[in-house]
């Protein structure tokens, strides 16, 4: 075993369960900004034009496994009302964005002793992530820096930055290559069974799934093993490495 990559969400860093909430949170405060800034645009249609484009994008995304950045799309729902071009209205709409992440943001329980554990047994460790809504990667780099998590990884892929989103086996691909580690030397940690198991198990990594409240049971994507906290982990990878 020679590395071992990382989601990001629900399995490092926990965020909300409900997504649909901190969205509309998060829409109704862009919506009343781009009111300020075109005081013509009405507040109620600018929120039904960017819910129908975030769902719009959300489609895209699950059929065609590609990144849509959120400024692109929030740039369309502006071109619409007339704020095209807008810096500042952008700036601050991206942050209202991450600003309904911060609500319910916590460190999984464990998360920096193990990850220490996994680099002391001589591992390489990336990250493979998929970003909320198509935020840019400065976001989650925040977060891992805010707890301290960014100092144990040799590589992070986000989804943002490269264009694409799990399961799309070439993300896995890229960050195999960045950590130098082929498929069978690496094991892969996530919450979902869809993108995490599905996507690496396609490629050939091992696959652990740490159990959180954002999961979809399908009984046709059975990971390696299971694990219901972190502290498990090193002592999974241990005993692999022995066999």
């Amino acid at each position: 075993m020679k590395a071992v990559l990382f989601d990001l969400g629900h399995t490092l860093i926990d965020y909300y369960n409900d997504w649909r909430t901190p969205e509309r949170r998060a829409v109704e405060r862009v919506s009343h900004m781009v009111h300020k800034a075109a005081p013509g645009a009405d507040e109620g249609e600018v929120s039904k034009a960017l819910l129908g484009l975030l769902d719009e994008g959300r489609q895209v995304k699950l059929h065609e496994m590609v990144e849509i950045p959120l400024e692109e799309v929030l740039g369309r729902c502006f071109d619409r009302f007339s704020c095209h071009g807008d810096r500042r209205l952008m700036s601050e709409s991206l942050e209202a964005f991450y600003g309904v992440l911060l609500e319910d943001r916590k460190l999984v329980p464990g998360a920096q002793c193990m990850l220490a554990g996994v680099r002391g047994m001589g591992c390489r460790i990336g990250l493979v992530s998929d970003v909320a809504w198509g935020l840019p990667s400065r976001f989650p780099l925040q977060d891992m820096r805010h707890y301290g998590l960014d100092r144990y990884f040799d590589d992070m892929v986000f989804s943002t930055d490269v264009g694409l989103r799990k399961p799309n086996p070439e993300i896995f691909r890229m960050a195999l290559r960045h950590v130098e580690a082929a498929p069978e030397e690496t094991v892969f940690v996530g919450n979902n069974l869809q993108a995490d198991i599905m996507g690496a198990k396609n490629v050939g990594m091992r696959t652990v799934l740490k159990r959180s409240g954002f999961y979809t049971h399908d009984d046709g994507i059975v990971p390696d093993a299971k694990i219901s906290s972190l502290s498990a982990l090193t002592r999974l990878l241990e005993s692999w490495r022995s066999n």
